[in-house]
């Protein structure tokens, strides 16, 4: 029969074994929760489509995360993107964001290869999928750009999407082999939502391009010539050719544009007299010479 002694060692042992199994897992769970947060969130350097339309990143309107990586090369080097920009005042655009892919150099942050310019709506969420195009941009659910030349040779599924250490992204069907390269389209450092960048508008509009800044006037009219510096003249009167045009003193003059008066100065139009004058005078004048071939005979 066991003493005493024996079953209360017995019961300190296993109370040890209980603690020590208890310290392990709390250590272990604190190193699960002290662990990088990144380390969860690194992109791997290739990706494997599962679905039809399978979403790599998006990008929500109005966020202040306007940058999400979504696959990285297996050296680390290179980390490509998913980016938003917002159209810089006076850029053009009517208020569009632009969203697109870039390759970055993790070093340097310089851009190895960009997307083209993919205008989006302010108040649509853009996202980047991999699906049967390859890699497309989406304006909410509308398609803004793709990887339009992204196919198998044999239509085979697209299923890898790889990012090398070259800088360059690879899509590869089911096969193996390979459907789409960017470097194919090689396009960096496109400033997309800036003055000047490519899929903006113009600044202004064509209906509020000023008249004359073209030859092709209305109604005729020829364009002002232009002073050197590139000051457009103002309008002067023009001089009239004899004494009888003038106004009388104290008596100003408005003149339109290029010097011609606002009215034409006719007698009939500007209702002046000497027509009823030249008509007395000429009855006058008919009316002596009766009198006088009268006094004659």
């Amino acid at each position: 029969m066991p003493s005493l002694t024996t079953h209360s060692l017995d019961s300190k042992k296993e109370d040890m074994e209980f603690l020590a199994s208890l310290i392990l897992s709390l250590s272990f769970s604190s190193l699960l929760l002290l662990s990088p947060p990144a380390q969860a969130t690194t992109p791997s350097d290739t990706i494997q489509r599962t679905t039809k339309q399978q979403i790599l990143a998006s990008i929500p309107p109005g966020t202040q995360e306007n940058t999400v990586p979504f696959i990285t090369s297996p050296s680390g080097k290179y980390t490509a993107y998913l980016l938003r920009r917002e159209t810089a005042p006076g850029a053009g655009g009517f208020g569009s964001d632009f969203c697109y892919i870039q390759v970055q150099d993790a070093s340097t942050e310089q851009s190895m290869w960009e997307s083209e310019c993919a205008p989006v709506s302010t108040a649509n969420t853009c996202a980047l999928v991999f699906d049967d195009n390859g890699l497309e941009v989406f304006d909410g659910s509308n398609s803004a750009w793709a990887t339009d030349d992204a196919e198998s040779a044999d239509e085979n599924f697209l299923e890898t999407l790889e990012l090398v250490d070259e800088g360059d992204m690879w899509i590869r069907d089911k096969k193996g082999e390979l459907a789409w390269k960017a470097s194919d389209e090689p396009r960096a450092n496109q400033g997309c939502g800036l003055p000047g960048s490519p899929g903006l508008a113009p600044a202004m509009p064509p209906f509020a391009v000023p008249i004359g800044g073209d030859d092709n006037l209305p109604f005729g009219r020829r364009q002002q010539q232009k002073q050197q510096g590139g000051q457009q003249q103002l309008p002067q009167p023009s001089t009239l050719p004899s004494q009888e045009g003038k106004p009388m003193a104290g008596v100003s003059q408005t003149f339109g544009f290029d010097g011609n008066p606002l009215v034409d100065n006719t007698p009939y139009d500007s209702g002046c007299s000497r027509g009823v004058q030249y008509w007395l005078g000429t009855g006058v004048a008919m009316l002596l010479a009766h009198l006088a071939y009268g006094f004659v005979l």
